[in-house]
């Protein structure tokens, strides 16, 4: 029994040293954070190149190619597969002008995700998130390649448990006070700690993939290609996805689940 121990050990090793060689761990996470109730701006200060688009001065509705984002001076990025609005209960910092939103039914045209490219890789990304639903989703792509996908539904249940949690609910501009209480509105910052994105993806479906049939409705994205420090109150820390994590963890499982058996077997001869 010893010696099949051994052997299964050394297996496990053998394992994890291929698992390393073929792909190193990685140490990036995604750090998302909310700012305290009724912000509805980054906090720039903290922010390194920083770049914001509020959507205001654009075309109402929907629009397929989407615009360009561009700073006055140089070309941040582009946005496809769009939909803006003007501020109503459901979005629009400060209660005036326009917001982004991704919403199959209000676009008429069948809209399940919107797009957002960089020209240069960000590693940070931060939006006022109105009208909030838990089904809200970012997919982050670095170099074509999925890095991490977020929801917000981690955000709507650290809110949900404060002591402050109304001051989250209902649109918090005095234009329209007192408007969709059943629904948070908060700034969410988030970190790429480690790592760079160039890609984003917008969606607003159920976790089977089938439509939600309600709006992601934001505002003020920013975007910047650094950080001084995480600001706000962090809601999770969420380890980049690596296949080397999924070895490990079977071959510690493993291993952990021989030696009880061995354990037990000796605490009862």
């Amino acid at each position: 029994m010893k010696s099949f121990l051994v052997k299964s050990a050394i297996a496990s090793g053998v394992v994890l040293s291929l698992a390393a060689i073929n792909r190193p761990a990685m140490a990036a996470s995604f750090v998302v954070s909310i700012e305290d109730a009724k912000v509805q701006q980054a906090n720039l200060n903290n922010l390194v190149n920083a770049n914001v688009q509020t959507f205001d001065g654009l075309t109402t509705g929907y629009k397929a190619a989407g615009f360009a984002w561009n700073n006055g001076t140089t070309n941040v990025g582009s946005y496809q597969n769009t939909l803006i609005f003007n501020a109503d209960q459901y979005g629009g910092a400060g209660g005036t002008k326009q917001y982004f939103d991704v919403d199959t039914s209000r676009s008429k045209n069948g809209q399940t995700v919107s797009t957002l490219e960089f020209t240069q890789a960000q590693s940070y990304f931060g939006l006022w998130w109105s009208a909030g639903d838990s089904t809200n989703a970012m997919k982050f792509y670095s170099n074509g390649n999925l890095v991490q996908t977020m929801t917000t539904a981690d955000v709507k249940n650290y809110i949900s448990k404060l002591a402050n949690k109304s001051d989250y609910y209902g649109n918090p501009n005095s234009a329209f006070a007192g408007k969709n209480t059943g629904e948070p509105y908060a700034f969410i910052n988030f970190y790429y700690d480690g790592g760079t994105f160039d890609k984003i993806e917008f969606t607003n479906l159920k976790p089977d993939g089938t439509l939600s049939g309600t709006g992601f409705e934001s505002d003020n994205h920013t975007i910047a290609t650094g950080y001084k420090t995480f600001t706000g109150n962090i809601v999770t820390v969420v380890p980049e996805s690596s296949s080397l994590f999924g070895v490990l963890a079977i071959g510690l499982v493993g291993a952990s689940s021989f030696l009880t058996r061995r354990v037990k077997k000796s605490s009862v001869a």
